[in-house]
């Protein structure tokens, strides 16, 4: 039997690819231009600092911050008691997604416990109402953003 390959040097030259070993070659860096190519003065005299006329500092407009809103906590604690399973005492008060969660677990959850989860809602939105009414310190005092409840 013969082959067209009668060694193993044969073998390697048959395989081989050609190497690159050296890096292609690059444009060489350009220096930088000197600035005054860049940049163009003014035609005639140029004022001095001293030649300038003193001019007066703008005076700053005040600023205008926007009134916050205070939330009541006769509000928050009525909207707890009578629509507590809503979350609506929640949204009031700035806590958006706890409200939507609320009124999500009413709605959604009521529809598939046959009204066991809605039932639970109800008296937790009823207890915090209670709570929102009477605690006047801590977290059931304080809005969303920390500010103090108006009585």
């Amino acid at each position: 039997m013969t082959d067209l390959i009668d060694s193993p040097a044969d073998l390697d030259d048959w395989f081989e690819r050609p190497v690159v070993s050296r890096m292609p070659p690059r444009r060489p860096v350009e220096p930088a231009a000197p600035l005054s190519a860049t940049v163009r003065y003014p035609l005639g005299r140029v004022a001095d600092v001293e030649d300038a006329p003193v001019r007066a500092a703008p005076v700053p407009k005040p600023r205008r911050e926007p009134r916050a809103w205070i939330r009541s906590r006769a509000v928050a604690g009525l909207l707890g008691v009578f629509l507590g399973g809503l979350g609506l005492h929640r949204i009031y008060l700035g806590y958006y997604r706890r409200g939507l969660i609320m009124l999500a677990i009413f709605v959604v959850g009521g529809l598939f416990t046959l009204g066991l989860a809605t039932l639970a809602v109800c008296v937790v939105g009823f207890s915090e109402g209670l709570l929102y009414l009477t605690v006047r310190r801590g977290r059931f005092a304080r809005d969303a953003r920390g500010r103090p409840l108006r009585d």
